[in-house]
């Protein structure tokens, strides 16, 4: 074929390829579009097998998605050109048809065989023998194809093709963290993305039982309503993948967040008042995953292999151990609204059990629709809900399992409103009944002695709280009310209420689950967005707890809330927040009279007695202590108070800048720097922590009688390299010691939107509140990007302001900033016009 020649097939195949397109984005008919363009390439690659004039013993044969006549655009084809020789003797030909393809613009992936090298690869290999089960004759020798088809199905051997397709799936499922869930899937190779359907159609063809779903439906494996449901959520995954490789131009299957605004807009979704357009569009995605998760468990069950073990549960009829799994029989699947709560509890009795069968998967996922008011009313069913969630065992599990089998959201309708529900607020990256279950196999995992290493404190005090199904309740409802609109936690803590007292809990229960609910959010955000040092803030949060009872569930419940939204959000820094707000309310609960004035004595007193085990007297340091006002001994604990009397007590005038780092309670790095007051020191410290890619948690800045700035630093250490601290330190020692006196000047710096921030269009919000005539707070909520507290501590310097104490807060990809600023003379034109040159910035 000459060059003309391929120019002109090339255009021709792009111009139909791109009418296909073109027809699809009208008409969104996948079925349509993946039938036409596997045609489409059919009768090209046959035009190029008979213009190279390839032997007619050989046969060309599709294989994987193009085998099974699924050719998503700009898809590969896999080819298989086979011939029954020895050595092929044309191959300088097959070369060219090859080379052809790929010069009319196919994606070309191919393999020459015969059918020993067939059987070789089938054997070694379990990717290469799922794409020869998939294979179909495309042009070529039909008697060497049906050779070929003979020989597969010979040698394949089920079960060896079983164990090895499910411990892939394991593999792949655990790259995403076994989680479908995540808010930017793939929707291809995620848990219930299209690989799972793919995997039961693998087996089934293993098994000599159908290449399809109507073939498994033809012989009574799926029923007519598995069938019904398989083939429209196919239908609605594939529409999304070829409108998603259509936008994209590429075969890249992730549902970013920009790729979720356009695929929404492309299909019509429309914005409502509490939800936006990629947010509908997700749920009804998830709704889809569910739907493949689950029919994935069924039948990879039911085609499971393995000789089935039956034994009867002794007085628990209809329920059966089949391969340690709880079962029922398939006649049996219709009475099953009489035991809906009992698998559960068997569940969580018999220890072995690892699930329950597909019958029993079936029935309760059939059932779950028709529970009713009067299901939900209905004591007896209330108390063995109860029962379940009072459980010793299995309780995280049995939850997950309700909810797959779609009981959960209908038992408590309120949670069926957030099955699905995405959170686009930068820190959650899961739907938020992925998240709950989470936050409940969190609280769980401090249950186990196993795992005591990971939060010993929560631990003890898990192991006293007498009863935890407080705190599982407590974490069911905690996040119901999102995507409602208003404050989720006051109509969470409503929703709570009503169903506490449905369901006929003691009013003591009742109060502490929905005040947990209201209350979710208070520990974190005092922890970190409140100088916990203060006396003040510990009386305000004791008065919120009012109990030991009280301020355990808290704790739990917000570590465990915590560290499920995402792997990047929690870390030490937060821990010890939250443990030392934790451990001071405790303290005050038992010492309930004693007043701010009096806590700070004792700080004193405490702080003197750690330095005279260092042998230092208290004329040592009095010249200090005299500099230091009652909020320096407000902002800092006794431990801290002594370490930096330590430091500075021979430095009270000192000339030049002092700076100390070492391990803050071995989770981050503390950052001393002690100096005589100049201009733009706290942006010139801010901007050297920049450069060096350093990530600020917290700023305390005060301001010493004789105008000598005394700030801490605590700075995330993201040190996993070898490194020596030594070294660091020295180096971040010198440094700063270099930059303070130097003469500084400032850099611009660009703060670029993140990618997640601009397609949520998350909004800077700026809040401030003038205390007095000299002082003001300023609090700022933005996406989180390098240089920020940077280029906030340049707008306040090029005021004439002062930053007095600083409290950073990074929440995944969301910052929450506070900033308590002075001035001689507050002004309301210049709060304003500094707000107006920040929200410039971060426009």
């Amino acid at each position: 074929m000459h060059s003309k020649i391929v120019a002109t097939e090339k255009k021709n195949y792009q111009n139909k390829f791109h009418n296909l397109c073109d027809s699809f984005l009208k008409k969104n008919n996948s079925s349509i579009f993946l039938k036409n363009h596997t045609k489409l390439v059919d009768s090209l690659l046959i035009k190029l097998w008979l213009d190279c004039n390839i032997s007619k013993k050989n046969s060309l044969i599709a294989v994987g998605g193009y085998g099974r006549k699924e050719l998503f655009p700009y898809s590969d084809v896999d080819l298989l050109v086979l011939h029954d020789e020895k050595e092929l003797g044309d191959d300088e030909v097959i070369s060219q048809f090859i080379t052809k393809c790929w010069d009319i613009g196919l994606k070309i992936g191919h393999s020459v065989r015969n059918l020993s090298q067939v059987k070789e690869e089938f054997n070694a290999d379990i990717s290469t023998a799922t794409n020869l089960l998939e294979a179909r004759i495309v042009y070529g020798n039909h008697n060497l194809y049906a050779k070929f088809n003979s020989t597969i199905n010979k040698i394949v051997e089920v079960k060896k093709f079983f164990k090895e397709k499910i411990t892939e799936q394991m593999l792949r499922h655990r790259k995403f963290q076994d989680s479908a869930y995540q808010l930017e899937p793939n929707i291809k190779e995620s848990p219930g993305g299209l690989r799972d359907i793919q995997m039961i159609l693998w087996i089934a063809t293993s098994q000599n039982k159908g290449k399809t779903f109507q073939e498994l439906n033809q012989k009574k494996l799926i029923t007519d309503d598995q069938f019904k449901k398989i083939r429209l959520t196919s239908n609605k995954v594939n529409k999304l993948r070829i409108l998603l490789h259509i936008l994209s131009k590429s075969t890249d299957d992730r549902l970013t967040f920009d790729v979720q605004a356009k695929l929404s807009d492309a299909l019509g979704h429309k914005a409502n008042k509490n939800k936006k357009s990629s947010e509908i569009l997700m749920k009804s995605y998830y709704k889809s995953v569910n739907y493949i998760i689950l029919l994935n468990e069924i039948m990879l069950k039911i085609l499971d292999p393995k000789d089935a073990k039956i034994k009867q549960i002794k007085n628990q009829y209809p329920f059966i151990f089949s391969n340690n799994l709880i079962d029922i029989d398939k006649k049996n699947i219709p009475i099953i609204g009489k035991y809906v709560f009992e698998p559960f509890i068997l569940f969580q009795k018999y220890k072995k059990t690892l699930g329950f069968g597909a019958n029993l998967l079936v029935a309760l996922n059939n059932f779950g629709p028709s529970i009713d008011e009067k299901f939900r009313n209905n004591k007896i069913n209330q108390s063995k809900f109860i029962n379940i969630i009072s459980g010793s065992d299995k309780v995280n599990r049995s939850l997950r399992l309700m909810n797959k089998c779609n009981i959960l959201g209908n038992f408590i309708p309120a949670f069926g409103k957030v099955v699905a529900q995405m959170q686009h607020d930068l820190f959650h990256i899961y739907t938020v009944d992925e998240h709950t279950l989470n936050v409940i196999e969190n609280i769980r995992r401090f249950s186990k002695v196993s795992l005591k290493h990971e939060f010993p404190e929560c631990h003890e005090i898990f192991l006293k709280f007498k009863k935890p199904y407080l705190l599982y309740l407590g974490a069911i409802f905690h996040d119901i009310a999102k995507g409602r609109g208003g404050d989720h936690s006051e109509l969470g803590f409503r929703i709570a209420m009503k169903f506490c007292k449905k369901i006929n809990l003691p009013n003591d229960d009742t109060q502490l689950i929905a005040w947990l609910v209201k209350s979710h959010l208070k520990m974190s955000q005092i922890a970190q967005k409140s100088d916990i040092s203060d006396p003040l803030v510990i009386h305000e949060f004791k008065d919120l707890v009012n109990s030991q009872t009280y301020l355990d569930a808290l704790y739990l419940l917000t570590i465990a809330d915590i560290r499920g939204t995402s792997p990047h959000v929690w870390n030490q820094w937060k821990a010890s927040l939250l443990y030392d707000l934790y451990i001071s309310t405790k303290k005050l609960l038992n010492e309930q009279n004693k007043s701010p004035d009096e806590m700070v004595d004792d700080r004193k007193q405490l702080a003197i007695k750690i330095l005279s085990k260092y042998s230092i007297e208290k004329g040592h340091y009095e010249e200090l202590w005299q500099k230091l006002d009652i909020n320096y001994f407000i902002k800092f604990d006794a431990n801290e108070i002594a370490w930096q009397t330590r430091l500075l007590m021979a430095h009270t005038d000192s000339h030049i800048p002092i700076v100390r780092i070492h391990h803050h309670k071995g989770s981050f790095i503390e950052v001393l720097i002690y100096s005589k007051n100049r201009p733009f020191l706290f942006e010139k410290i801010t901007h050297f922590f920049y450069e060096n890619q350093l990530d600020i948690l917290e700023a305390k800045i005060y301001t010493t009688s004789h105008n000598y700035a005394l700030d801490i630093f605590h700075i995330m250490d993201n040190n996993t390299t070898n490194e020596s601290y030594t070294q660091l330190f020295q180096y971040l020692e010198q440094g700063l010691t270099t930059l303070i006196p130097a003469t500084y000047k400032r850099k611009e710096l660009s703060l670029q939107k993140t990618r997640q921030a601009k397609h949520h269009k998350i909004l800077t919000v700026i809040n401030n509140k003038i205390i007095n005539d000299k002082q003001f707070e300023l609090e700022i909520i933005t996406d989180s990007r390098p240089g920020l507290l940077n280029m906030i501590s340049g707008e306040i310097n090029q005021l004439d302001l002062e930053i007095d104490k600083a409290r950073i807060n990074t929440l995944g990809k969301r910052a929450e900033d506070f900033f308590l600023i002075t001035s001689k003379k507050i002004e309301k034109d210049v709060v304003k016009k500094l707000k107006k040159n920040i929200l410039k910035r971060l426009a």
